[in-house]
């Protein structure tokens, strides 16, 4: 699997602002077929379900970096300061593409990039209209791969993007909307949801593709909610 160096404060604030230097194990190497057959992709953010960041095979020796790619466009390249921000966690498939999230503003601002895993090259990159809840330190913007290999990403208003199709090349892939309270309440009243409802936590994914988060309601709304965690299966019911 993938592994990200942290060594020491200082190491992991310098490859803040080069963004999430990628210290190449088996599944980004590709004459590595074995590891690209795994049974369990590292689908979410801490890997599965559990977060418990345990990966199923060996890193290779963290002794030299293959490519790297900037998680946050909004830090300046001589940055070596603090920065109290929570990054989402990189993603693979089992096609060995890699889902990295990136901040591309100051204050906020997200999108979900493809990269192919054995070069970082750029399949396709997709912007989210996710709008960050109050917070004192910036949260993590955090996708997550079901093992149907299906892609979901935050959105705002508490929506959720999906993308069947993660691994393509295609520089605009088909992506879908949902929404746990139900999309047409979502569109009949969108500024409200926009405003007033957020995704505040990563998105997990259990074994059967149901996705579940935490959201929170900060203001009135017509269906009148309050905040908590919503679960929505994979043809888009909503709990």
């Amino acid at each position: 699997m993938q592994t990200f160096k942290k060594t020491s404060t200082t190491a992991w604030r310098r490859s803040v602002y080069c963004g999430i230097a990628v210290t190449v194990c088996g599944l980004l190497v590709s004459r590595s077929v074995e590891a690209q057959s795994i049974r369990f992709p590292w689908g979410g953010y801490g890997h599965e379900a559990q977060h418990d960041a345990i990966a199923s095979v060996a890193s290779q020796p963290l002794n030299h970096i293959l490519w790297h790619t900037p998680v946050d466009l909004s830090v300046p390249t001589n940055n070596t300061g603090e920065l109290f921000i929570h990054y989402g966690s990189p993603l693979i498939t089992r096609s060995n593409t890699v889902i990295v999230p990136v901040k591309t503003g100051a204050s906020g601002g997200f999108e979900v990039e493809a990269l192919v895993g054995a070069t970082g090259a750029t399949n396709w990159i997709l912007p989210t209209d996710y709008i960050l809840p109050p917070h004192g330190w910036i949260l993590s913007f955090s996708p997550t791969l079901t093992p149907k290999n299906r892609l979901y990403f935050p959105g705002g208003g508490g929506t959720v993007y999906y993308c069947d199709t993660p691994d393509t090349t295609n520089i605009s892939p088909v992506i879908g909307q949902i929404a746990f309270f139900g999309l047409t309440n979502y569109t009949a009243n969108t500024n409200a949801y926009l405003t007033n409802v957020c995704i505040n936590t990563p998105i997990t994914a259990d074994r059967y593709g149901n996705i579940f988060f935490g959201f929170q309601v900060t203001g009135p709304t017509p269906l009148n909610f309050p905040s908590g965690i919503a679960r929505i299966d994979y043809n888009g019911t909503g709990t």
